[in-house]
């Protein structure tokens, strides 16, 4: 039997609202994880990460590792179409615990939802500055790479 995987990362990176939809069409506790985090717990690592972009993240990477080495990391991620890290790295500031599934689900799907309405973006702890697409393209291949751990269950 085939295994129904909620995103793979492989399918590049969505455009915001599909991801949304994406995100919208799960049920959380279905959801089966390889993931060193709970199901909530990642959901809610990216909503943090989305919310960050809009207010400003806590804590940034020095000014010459977000124009060298994260500005790098970007356009390579950018350019696969797709990201690889560490999937239990925390964003330096995070502060977000594990909570209900279904409310990080909701709390995720507000960030996007607000992250596409936004006009202004904040520089990424690591990458640096970057264009609102460059964004969108960032934190959809931030989705997808954890999802991808993610699997549905009976």
């Amino acid at each position: 039997m085939k295994t129904a995987y909620v995103l793979r990362k492989s399918e590049g990176p969505l455009p915001i609202p599909a991801l949304i939809d994406r995100i919208a069409g799960i049920t959380p506790d279905r959801i089966q994880t390889d993931s060193p985090w709970v199901v909530a717990r990642v959901l809610n690592h990216l909503a943090q990460g989305v919310e960050f972009s809009l207010a400003g993240y806590p804590e940034l990477k020095n000014r010459i590792f977000r124009g060298t080495v994260g500005r790098l990391a970007f356009h390579v991620f950018q350019h696969k179409g797709e990201m690889r890290h560490a999937t239990d790295a925390v964003i330096p500031g995070e502060t977000v615990a594990e909570g209900d599934a279904g409310e990080a689900q909701a709390r995720l799907i507000a960030a996007l939802s607000a992250f596409e309405r936004a006009e202004a973006v904040h520089p990424h702890f690591a990458y640096g500055r970057l264009t609102k697409s460059q964004y969108a393209a960032a934190h959809a291949m931030h989705v997808a790479d954890h999802m991808d751990d993610f699997r549905l269950g009976a």
